[in-house]
């Protein structure tokens, strides 16, 4: 099945705009970063940068009357879950 050739050339031109923007958009970073780098504004590094990160320990399992309840449900529960 042949797609239409108009179809094609508008999400192409599409993909283009959006592009567009993003380079755009990191342009306006880079020229903010740069001033902030010649000022010496630029937000100071924390202690720890050497540091190894550790995860956050995680909570005991919740009862299930008190997840049914749609309330108390620790952070790491109601978190999505990504694949």
């Amino acid at each position: 099945m042949m797609k239409d050739i108009n179809e094609v050339l508008r999400k192409k031109e599409v993909d283009l705009q959006q592009l567009q923007r993003e380079v755009e958009a990191l342009r306006v970073a880079v020229r903010i970063l740069s001033e902030d780098a010649e000022t010496g504004s630029a937000l100071p590094r924390p202690a720890t940068a050497g540091a190894a990160y550790s995860a956050p320990a995680r909570s005991a399992p919740v009862p299930a009357s008190v997840t049914d309840a749609g309330y108390a449900i620790p952070w790491d529960a109601a978190a999505k879950k990504f694949p």
